[in-house]
């Protein structure tokens, strides 16, 4: 294949593409809910009764409730047949991991849409110091509690700026 030839299949799949692709329809969230989409690694077992969304969903519902959001959280995992909101929190998790003993850190790609406007808040993390002898359940727990409010915090001046300004 020629070098004009290959051009032409590129602009022909691109054109193609570029024709297919849809513009995201986006709904708006029910009243007085932050809907949480959470999308977190699945490969592997991580031997705990509870997975890495649980973990999440739960402590951001927390923090939502110590830092008297007026909305309450919704969380649910990324799935093909889950709306699009105009305002909504995405949260794309890596698995906590341990990088030096003693340590974990939790990271998540974070991204908020506010009235069908993104705002990429790049990766969250928090990294938690354990105790000799820690409950792991504690830990992973708290680990992700951290990065809840790590979340909280970048989330807050946007979505709630008046809620914002009277903490100050």
């Amino acid at each position: 294949m020629n070098i004009r030839s290959s051009f032409c299949l590129a602009v022909t799949l691109l054109a193609a593409g570029v024709a297919a692709a849809k513009e995201i329809v986006r709904i708006p969230a029910p009243d007085g809910v932050l809907p949480v989409v959470i999308t977190e690694m699945t490969l592997g077992n991580s031997g705990n009764a509870y997975s890495d969304y649980d973990r999440l969903a739960y402590a951001l519902e927390r923090v939502s409730k110590e830092r008297k959001w007026p909305l309450k959280v919704s969380a649910e995992k990324v799935a093909s047949n889950a709306p699009n909101y105009l305002t909504e929190l995405r949260i794309s998790l890596q698995r906590v991991r341990q990088e030096v003993p003693g340590e974990f850190l939790y990271r998540a790609w974070t991204s908020l849409t506010i009235d069908g406007k993104d705002h990429d808040l790049g990766i969250v993390s928090y990294r938690y110091n354990y105790r000799m002898g820690e409950n792991m359940d504690d830990v992973m727990d708290k680990s992700f509690l951290g990065g809840a409010k790590a979340t909280a915090e970048k989330i807050e001046p946007l979505l709630f700026p008046d809620l914002n300004a009277k903490k100050k």
